[in-house]
């Protein structure tokens, strides 16, 4: 990423900026730092045409368009309302389409993009075999496949893992004494979340894709990354099962203002990035 794509925004095509659940995040120093590496994987230059999949409300394909603003950029979501103000943002820059990972093979003809991203996106993927199946027929040949993930079997720090217990256990007794008792959790991480670096390498090389390169970068999740992190859907509809995501992440933020009162602190993680391509 280059400085412009670290610090820079395209003006919204609609005039004010519309606000998502992502929008806190989207805006957060720490998450484009985050994404540096990703998009320092994607080619740049002779217009190529790219698939930002899972692009939510934008954040990366609109630093994507700053970094090469020749590329033919596709945005596809499967959240219709994230999509809209991913079209809102960013206007006629980019064609769009409601679909998941598993969706884009009918969405689409045959190698028609140069590269496919996914980016902070892939662990949400059900079958991941069916996926990469599905997103190697629409990439090109010699065409490449970046994706990243900071939600992984062994991303956390165990160091850290009492920090996060103490801000689900706060937030979910926060919960109750407002009458609204959590769901159990299910059992068991999600499948996304159990896989580990290794089993996305042997998913990718079972799906055809050669020249895997996988790496593994520290980052420091400070207290305004946190933030926005726990107003995600995702987030906090895992932390908070059966309770409305917005209440649940009010809630988290309630939790995480408590815990920086009693003593502030920052979370480490490792964030995995992978880089393939299509024979």
């Amino acid at each position: 990423m280059n400085s412009s794509a670290d610090t820079g925004s395209l003006p919204a095509a609609g005039g004010a900026e519309p606000s998502t659940d992502y929008a806190a995040l989207r805006r957060d120093p720490e998450y484009a730092e985050l994404n540096r590496a990703l998009l320092d994987l994607v080619p740049v230059g002779s217009g190529p045409a790219v698939l930002d999949l899972g692009c939510g409300d934008g954040a990366v394909s609109e630093q994507l368009l700053l970094r090469d603003p020749a590329m033919s950029l596709t945005a596809v979501d499967p959240d219709p309302a994230l999509l809209d103000a991913a079209r809102a943002r960013l206007g006629d820059r980019i064609r769009s389409a409601v679909g998941d990972a598993a969706s884009v093979s009918r969405l689409f003809p045959p190698d028609a993009f140069d590269t496919v991203v996914l980016a902070n996106c892939i662990h949400l993927v059900p079958d991941l075999g069916e996926a990469l199946g599905a997103i190697g027929q629409v990439l090109a040949g010699g065409g490449r496949l970046v994706c990243n993930s900071a939600f992984y079997s062994g991303a956390e720090s165990a160091a850290d893992l009492p920090v996060y217990a103490e801000l689900v256990g706060t937030a979910r007794r926060l919960a109750r004494k407002r009458g609204l008792p959590p769901a159990r959790s299910a059992a068991g991480r999600p499948a996304g979340l159990r896989r580990s670096a290794a089993d996305y390498q042997a998913a990718l090389a079972a799906a055809g894709f050669t020249g895997v390169v996988t790496t593994e970068r520290v980052i420091t999740l400070g207290r305004s990354f946190l933030a926005a992190l726990c107003s995600t859907p995702m987030f906090a509809t895992a932390a908070l099962p059966g309770i409305d995501r917005h209440t649940a992440a009010e809630l988290l933020a309630e939790a995480l203002e408590q815990q920086y009162e009693r003593a502030p602190f920052t979370i480490t993680r490792r964030c995995v990035y992978f880089s393939a391509t299509k024979p």
